[in-house]
């Protein structure tokens, strides 16, 4: 990152989404309202509630400053205690004529710990910094931040790698529970609860969870939409059941999908499900560094289209994870990203019929020197 920030002349870095405060810090915010001071030259500091304080003890920045979030005496104003602290940071430092980064153009977030309420910079908070600090050029640092995240780290993808451990508990009991008759709820429901009761407490893990959703028979041909729900539905003997599941460990997202059939498979479904492994095998065996993205994808299509099911596959093969569920490079046909040596993505050919159903299967793949690594172990 500090090598792109000289590269775009940018002296700082101040950045308050919980994806980048992790990705600068080590530390997942619970709450979402820490920032990260994160200068070219110098040890970042991290600026955070003091009711976190304890938890921040997961990161690796030394420097901490803290402002209470909770007071009877005032309402919190959280921007006014970061713009305080920001300029005594400055002022210490003696910056002059420098350039600070922020996020100015994330329009999809990672969700933080609090998953039901997500905190975003708005113009209006933004022009309180400028206003209050006008000796600094701000520039959107949305670009150079994206750039630098689609590497990652050991450190990144070992944590990706727990990751998927705990997304296959809840795939293991999934199967488990497939028969006639239970809902596709019921058994999205014991997904995420099991991710949440063994997944927190595995290895390192001090906070997960899953997002599960599950399609059956009719309802799974509708999976090529970007959302998934799961309905009251009750499952058939012969149908597809489409498991689609987000997880997230110690802030780090990854992205899976396994199909199931109830009963046995008929000679269609078969020849199907065949048709979506032989896809996967195959674009697996041709991912390597400096392969474009967009070749990846063609790759998939073409075979789906040789073995006469070109038409159900309307979605682009894949897309990369880490700090969000759908972050670059894209695996698309219009995609421009070349793929390099420590980029993690998710590959997920399928094929949607109505009246069938859909099947569709997602790996998550970390690209080596020489090829990849699958890291998806059910």
């Amino acid at each position: 990152i500090k090598k792109i920030m000289s590269q775009n002349g940018i002296d700082i870095l101040f950045c308050s989404l919980p994806e980048n405060v992790l990705y600068l810090t080590g530390y997942w915010p619970v709450f979402g309202n820490s920032s990260v001071f994160f200068p070219l030259d110098e040890d970042p500091v991290l600026v955070l509630p003091f009711s976190e304080l304890d938890y921040a003890a997961e990161g690796w920045v030394e420097e901490k400053r803290t402002f209470n979030f909770i007071s009877l005496d005032k309402l919190p104003e959280p921007i006014e205690d970061k713009i305080k602290i920001l300029k005594d940071l400055l002022n210490k430092k003696k910056y002059r004529n420098f350039t600070i980064g922020y996020e100015g153009n994330f329009e999809l977030v990672g969700g933080n710990n609090v998953a039901a309420e997500v905190r975003v910079l708005t113009p209006c908070n933004m022009d309180l910094f400028i206003n209050e600090i006008p000796t600094a050029r701000w520039v959107d640092a949305t670009d150079v931040i994206k750039k630098s995240r689609m590497i990652k780290s050991k450190k990144e993808i070992d944590q990706l790698k727990i990751t998927n451990e705990i997304a296959c508990m809840g795939i293991d009991v999934a199967k488990e529970l497939i028969h006639i008759g239970i809902t596709e709820s019921e058994i999205a429901g014991a997904v995420e609860g099991i991710m949440y009761g063994k997944g927190v407490g595995y290895k390192n893990v001090s906070r997960a969870r899953g997002y599960c959703f599950v399609m059956s028979g009719d309802n799974s041909a509708n999976s090529w939409r970007p959302f998934c729900v799961s309905s009251p539905k009750k499952l058939q003997y012969g149908e597809p059941v489409l498991v689609e599941l987000d997880a997230v460990s110690n802030g780090y997202f990854i992205d899976i999908t396994r199909t199931f059939f109830v009963g046995e498979l008929d000679e269609k479904a078969e020849s199907i499900f065949n048709i979506i492994q032989d896809t996967v095998k195959t674009v697996i065996d041709n991912i390597k560094p400096c392969i474009k993205a967009a070749q990846l994808d063609h790759i998939a299509r073409q075979f789906i289209e040789e073995a006469g099911y070109g038409k159900y596959f309307n979605h682009q093969l894949g897309h990369g994870v880490g700090l969000q569920f759908h972050e670059p490079p894209a695996i698309h046909p219009a995609s421009k990203d070349i793929i390099e040596a420590g980029m993690v993505f998710a590959i997920e050919p399928a094929i949607y019929i109505k009246g069938f159903g859909g099947v569709r299967h997602e790996e998550n793949i970390v690209v080596t020197d020489s090829g990849c690594e699958v890291i998806t172990p059910f």
